[in-house]
């Protein structure tokens, strides 16, 4: 059995095309938003949870995984790490699926200012006058309030409960929160940067499926500058950024 460790708008068409082929998959997503997408018409066991290396492991012995495939978020690095260092404990082949970085040709403009990680990018932030956009999502939210007044952030978040809630904890209110689902186009991102005065943009290098380039062209639109946060850097080992020669690659494994 082949275990995917989803969370993006590929894993969902990842476990498609293995399906077609007539391969075994567990799919495991961290969200009950996730792990409903992944549901609807698909023949595919879900689990729901945040594996750690203790119910990872149990969960390859347990379902005699011979394979995992990687296809988590960008930012996603530590059940990449975590699933890395388990396929070489278990001498499990290994496969990573990573979206194509779609704005290095603009890591030079100078209205893009490029932080290392997100404490940098807050540290970046906060010496901007006016409101700071964040489109990072919710996870990090705290980093930047340590830095910096809730009322000077507006964050663009999914539209599920439990993160509002959590945003309301951190002390954002309607004024400055945003729940909609994304990727947005130029317009919208457009739309929303000017009617909340945004004066700078903070996002993260999500590729083309995350709306990536669409933000950064509305913000250029608006001469807004942009913090662009850089994917972590992780030795993945074989990766592809092409769905249709991961499948072929997997099924080769399951044609011998």
């Amino acid at each position: 059995m082949i275990l995917a460790l989803c969370g993006t708008s590929e894993g969902r068409e990842l476990i498609e095309k293995l399906s077609k082929k007539q391969l075994q998959v567990l799919a495991t997503v961290t969200t009950a938003y996730g792990g409903k997408l992944l549901k609807i018409d698909l023949p595919v066991e879900v689990l729901e949870d945040k594996l750690d290396k203790e119910k990872m492991t149990a969960l390859i012995e347990e379902k005699k995984i011979t394979m995992i495939v990687d296809v988590t978020h960008p930012f996603a690095e530590n059940i990449s790490k975590l699933a890395l260092e388990i396929s070489k404990e278990k001498a499990l082949s290994y496969f990573r699926y990573e979206r194509q970085e779609t704005i290095k040709e603009k890591y030079q403009s100078e209205s893009i200012l490029i932080a290392e990680d997100f404490h940098h990018a807050a540290d970046l932030a906060k010496d901007f006058d006016g409101k700071i956009f964040l489109t990072i999502g919710s996870n990090q939210l705290p980093i930047f309030l340590e830095k910096i007044e809730a009322n000077r952030l507006v964050a663009r978040v999914l539209p599920l409960w439990e993160i509002i809630k959590n945003c309301e904890a951190y002390g954002f209110t309607p004024d400055n929160l945003i729940a909609m689902k994304g990727p947005f186009n130029k317009e919208i991102n457009q739309q929303m940067f000017q009617s909340y005065g945004a004066s700078v943009v903070v996002t993260k290098d999500s590729g083309s499926a995350g709306g990536t380039g669409e933000k950064i062209a509305a913000a250029e639109a608006l001469k807004i500058p942009v913090i662009l946060l850089k994917r972590p850097s992780i030795s993945y080992g074989e990766t592809y950024n092409n769905l249709d020669n991961l499948v072929n690659k997997i099924a080769s494994f399951y044609e011998k």
